[in-house]
């Protein structure tokens, strides 16, 4: 019967290997003392897209696996070229999978598979980087292609390019973003100081967005995926914009006319004091000035002389705080 199961194991193993959308590498093992219990062991999945027929090279990035071809790789990162299959502390020293070692890239490296996969995808042209590139394929493309990971050197000053045309290099009041935590992160790590105040500037002055009504705001800023030095940073920064602004906006402004001084007199709690603090507008100096120049001052009463020197007025403002910020940051 066994050698009837063996003929039979033999005839249909080959028709099923081209089918296997995933495959399995694990190792056994038997503990000290002999009793046979095995400790877990990842499981490494053959990846679905770059699994090519004709690749020469398989690569290891976490627990998938990718068949590709070795002279893409090789032609444009040293560091891939560098690294020999299998290390004698690997688990899967001595593993072929289709004739080929398995060249697993370094854990210390911290390269993501998915990141791995957006770099695949720039290089075999599936989805390359350009001007239309979303922040998520550019972010995984900059770490997997930086000197800190796999050295893919024209790759990643073409990644930094894009990030850099994603975020504000310029004074931009209504700036905001959901990936502004990680695209600081990436920004500080990676040495892009075009971007990196705008991205400040959003993080400190939005980090209560989501707080319930409480009298009292939160004494630490609920951001969960920033490293504390650079929460830190926005707390400060925060703090040093609330009390650069605090007097301006509770100062009423004045105009070059008494009617228009009366005016201002009259409308300065209603229309910019009481809406700031509403919506936290002390913490947010950029956008609540641009809030106060958007406001009809002419329908107010204004004439036009003054509603123009308060607009110069009130953009310079905007000015310095933009400029005092790189003192504030350090």
């Amino acid at each position: 019967m066994s050698s009837i199961w063996s003929a039979l194991r033999r005839a249909l193993l080959p028709r099923a290997l081209p089918a296997m959308s995933a495959l399995t590498l694990t190792v056994s093992t038997v503990d000290a003392n002999g009793s046979g219990e095995q400790p877990s062991q990842p499981v490494l999945r053959r990846h679905a897209r770059y699994w090519l027929d004709d690749g020469s090279l398989i690569v290891r990035a976490q627990d998938d696996i990718y068949k590709v071809h070795r002279t893409l790789l090789h032609r444009q990162s040293k560091l891939l070229a560098s690294l020999n299959p299998s290390s004698d502390t690997d688990n899967f020293q001595g593993k072929t999978v289709d004739g080929l070692v398995v060249v697993h890239i370094p854990d210390e490296l911290e390269v993501r598979s998915e990141d791995f996969e957006a770099l695949l995808e720039h290089l075999y042209h599936d989805t390359p980087l350009n001007d239309s590139s979303l922040f998520p394929q550019v972010a995984s493309v900059l770490r997997a292609s930086s000197k800190e990971q796999l050295d893919f050197p024209a790759i990643h000053a073409l990644a930094r390019n894009r990030l850099e045309q994603l975020f504000p290099t310029e004074l931009s009041p209504s700036f905001t973003s959901k990936h502004s935590e990680e695209a600081l992160t990436l920004a500080v790590k990676h040495d892009i100081p075009s971007i990196r105040k705008a991205l400040y500037y959003s993080l400190a002055t939005h980090s209560h967005d989501n707080d319930n009504d409480f009298a009292e705001p939160p004494s630490q800023p609920h951001r969960p995926t920033l490293a504390p030095e650079l929460a830190a940073r926005c707390d400060a920064l925060l703090e040093q914009l609330i009390a650069h602004f605090t007097p301006i906006l509770f100062t009423v402004a004045t105009a070059g006319h008494m009617a228009c001084t009366d005016v201002f007199a009259e409308q300065w709690m209603p229309l910019v004091i009481q809406p700031a603090l509403d919506d936290n507008g002390l913490c947010r100096p950029l956008e609540t000035l641009e809030r106060i120049i958007r406001i009809d001052w002419a329908k107010e009463g204004l004439c036009e002389e003054c509603v123009r020197e308060k607009t110069a007025e009130w953009r310079a403002e905007q000015q310095d705080v933009w400029e005092k910020m790189d003192g504030w940051l350090g």
